[in-house]
């Protein structure tokens, strides 16, 4: 059985399942991907900086094409909390600067941008399931949103594809099928979000994800903007998270940290099964 499909016959929850990362650099690069594709385009340097300094580097693309349709290739510069966007053109990655991209303003970086940037996983060489169901999801995509869709390597967590990334707000979605992307994305344009679907937003650690989405649920909050992150304390296992609303309000949510039972493969390339690490709220309240 396939990782994706596993996942979701368990009932796994998706929410609190995005790796932190406040700011996503995207790399056009039209070559075959393989299973570390960026690696293998950026260096092991790169990308091992990158994680270190909550850096998401990907590489995306329209569609596959020759050595050559590269000698100029876009770079997007993301950051998640301003929501701004910057475009790049480069001849080559080795211009990319890792403290530049890290720690200079947005603006510093190229021409602003303003049009919302969709991303789907299809890097089928790291697991199969972002192909079998990204590939799909990227087609009912590209037809109402063209030129702002773009598939890409690989985002974590390709038990729950499909996955779609909407930015400059790094919101993640998973388990999206072809017909729900279109709805998901033109709702995003117009700055709303679907708490069924969401994974969690990449720049709040995980136990602040999980109590977004408790509270979205609990209030039937769906504007990005509604919620907003005041607080987060706590260690590897427990945790205590504030949340702030478009009302004024404050919610403070208890959580636990649990592995997820039974052992499960949480890749179809993996060769150990694991128990998944997930976030429980066990107590909320309106302390504002």
């Amino acid at each position: 059985m396939r990782c994706s499909a596993q996942a979701e016959e368990l009932g796994e929850p998706m929410i609190g399942s995005v790796d932190v990362r406040r700011r996503w650099l995207l790399v056009e690069d039209r070559s075959h991907w393989g299973e570390k594709a960026v690696r293998d385009v950026l260096g092991s340097a790169f990308e091992d900086g990158a994680k270190a300094r909550g850096l998401r580097p990907l590489l995306i693309r329209h569609r596959e094409g020759p050595p050559e349709a590269d000698a100029l290739r876009r770079a997007f510069l993301i950051d998640t909390v301003t929501r701004e966007i910057a475009i790049r053109t480069i001849g080559d990655p080795v211009e990319l600067v890792l403290d530049e991209l890290a720690d200079a303003p947005i603006a510093s970086f190229g021409d602003p941008a303003s049009e919302p940037i969709f991303l789907v996983c299809t890097n089928g060489r790291r697991d199969a399931c972002c192909a079998l169901r990204g590939r799909a999801l990227l087609a009912a995509l590209d037809v109402k949103n063209g030129p702002a869709t773009w598939e890409c390597t690989h985002l974590g967590g390709h038990r729950f594809a499909a996955n779609l990334v909407c930015l400059p707000d790094g919101i993640v979605y998973g388990r999206v099928l072809p017909a729900d992307g279109p709805r998901l994305a033109a709702a995003y344009r117009t700055g709303r979000l679907d708490p069924e679907f969401l994974r969690g937003r990449s720049a709040w650690p995980a136990p602040a994800q999980v109590a977004e989405g408790e509270l979205r649920r609990e209030l039937g909050l769906a504007g990005v903007g509604d919620i907003s992150l005041r607080s987060v304390e706590g260690g590897d296992e427990a945790a205590i998270v504030d949340l702030a609303t478009v009302d004024g309000s404050v919610h403070r949510f208890d959580l636990v940290a649990e592995r997820t039972e039974p052992p499960r493969a949480i890749s179809c390339r993996a060769e150990e099964l694991e128990e998944p690490l997930h976030w429980r709220v066990t107590a909320s309240a309106r302390v504002e």
